[in-house]
């Protein structure tokens, strides 16, 4: 079918995906209204390596990018979970007792990002409570400067260069994105129904 009468097509039902469209950005609202609001914290960490003898800087900053990496996937391990955990200023009780619960939690509180070219990453931790979400990231943060010597040896170092930053207001679930994705979402159906039904 040429391109000019699917437009045709789709133009002259509108009203079936205007509200395919309006359908879908209810339901993501509705979705994002049934979660938890939680507001967001950051931590911003620099990591250094003391001993790059006889690397270019190209090369010093890719295995700088790669240890951040890896020190992402250290923080969804149960035994830095723990000792996270083992800070008193923390709120255990966020946290399901069941395992598979936890972890999912515990990945969904906790992001990590690794600033490109840098040795920068960005922790941020999300929370019900601004408080705790300023805690959990500064925990985060804490135990990762002690431990990274311990994973990727004694001439990597990491500092925390920035003060917690909490956000305002709350950072979940996003509205916005959310109700975008819905909006894309219900006008594809929409389209792909009223095209379907014209090819029967």
């Amino acid at each position: 079918m040429p391109s000019s009468n699917l437009v045709h097509i789709l133009v002259r039902r509108w009203r079936t995906i205007g509200i395919a469209t309006l359908i879908g950005l209810v339901l993501a609202l509705g979705f994002s209204l049934v979660q938890p609001l939680r507001y967001s914290s950051s931590v911003r960490l620099l990591i250094t390596q003391t001993n790059v003898t006889g690397l270019d800087p190209y090369t010093a900053i890719k295995s700088t990018e790669r240890i951040a990496q890896n020190l992402s996937e250290v923080i969804y391990t149960s035994s830095f979970f723990n000792a996270v955990m083992s800070s008193e200023q923390v709120d255990r009780t966020y946290f399901p007792t069941d395992e598979i619960s936890k972890r999912q939690k515990w990945q969904d509180a906790i992001a990590t990002t690794v600033v490109p070219d840098t040795g920068i990453m960005v922790v941020t931790a999300y929370h019900t409570s601004r408080e705790q979400a300023t805690t959990l990231a500064v925990k985060v943060a804490q135990e990762i400067s002690s431990q990274a010597p311990n994973y990727f040896g004694y001439s990597v170092r990491v500092q925390v260069i920035d003060d917690p930053l909490p956000s305002r207001f709350f950072a979940k679930p996003d509205f916005l994105r959310n109700g975008m994705m819905g909006l894309i979402a219900g006008f594809l159906v929409g389209a792909a129904w009223v095209l379907g039904k014209v090819r029967d």
